[in-house]
């Protein structure tokens, strides 16, 4: 199977999410695009809305799609979340059972995630790459009342 390599630097784009949209940015260590660091800083809409960045560590493999030969690029990772909610007396709260406990201030939350992607790069019409992901997430300083969140991004890509 004939691979065909999306290679490049860096990507600086934006991400539309379930809970988090907001700007996202990958940068690969070595050229063979292998192993990368992927930033995100997010608002979001998780209870009444709040701050997210999202830092993870991750790996690139690519694959063709098979009979129509699409090249993509599968990409896996984890990292660590630190958000930032601002006190609302029915916003962020923490799941007892099946009963919301709200927080009675500012809450500051860290966590650990993981990152599940789909990639695309559009060569011929822009340097710029579609992805899909899915990010299970928790947070286990102030944990909150989700744990997935599923987006697409849109990136541009530096060679």
């Amino acid at each position: 199977m004939n691979v065909d390599a999306q290679h490049y630097s860096k990507g600086i784009g934006l991400r539309a999410g379930k809970f988090n949209t907001g700007i996202t940015f990958k940068n690969f260590f070595a050229t063979d695009n292998a192993t990368a660091l992927q930033l995100d800083l997010y608002y979001t809409n998780v209870a009444s809305g709040g701050y997210t960045l999202k830092g993870f560590y991750i790996k690139q493999i690519p694959f063709n799609v098979p009979i129509i030969q699409l090249p993509l690029d599968f990409i896996f990772g984890g990292g660590i979340n630190i958000g930032y909610f601002p006190f609302d007396p029915q916003g962020y709260y923490k799941r007892e059972e099946k009963d919301a406990n709200y927080y009675d201030s500012s809450v500051i939350s860290v966590g650990a995630g993981a990152t599940i992607q789909i990639e695309y790069q559009i060569k011929k019409i822009a340097p710029v790459t579609l992805g899909i992901e899915v990010v299970p997430f928790y947070e286990i300083i102030n944990p909150g009342p989700e744990y997935v969140d599923v987006g697409v991004s849109i990136r541009y890509v530096f060679r």
